[in-house]
């Protein structure tokens, strides 16, 4: 299935079967990015949309949340090991 999303960036860079469009809320989101992440993922490029002023706020509230839940998890695996 196909949103509009991946249509236009396909179409615009070719980037055919390596986009995926992430909806919902920050926290949704956020979510999304962690279990992309807990799969190994250590970079995320967010494109397609102005990341700073947008219906979900990238840089307000998701990368942010991202970010510190990341540090959590590795201060957690830190706490475990000493």
């Amino acid at each position: 299935m196909s949103t509009p999303t991946i249509a236009a960036t396909v179409k615009a860079g070719g980037a055919a079967g390596n986009s995926t469009a992430l909806v919902g809320t920050p926290d949704t989101v956020a979510r999304a990015l962690l279990d992309y992440h807990d799969l190994g993922v250590t970079t995320f490029l967010i494109r397609g949309h102005d990341p700073l002023d947008d219906a979900i706020d990238y840089g307000r509230e998701v990368i942010p949340a991202v970010r510190a839940e990341i540090a959590r998890r590795e201060a957690a695996a830190l706490a475990v090991i000493a």
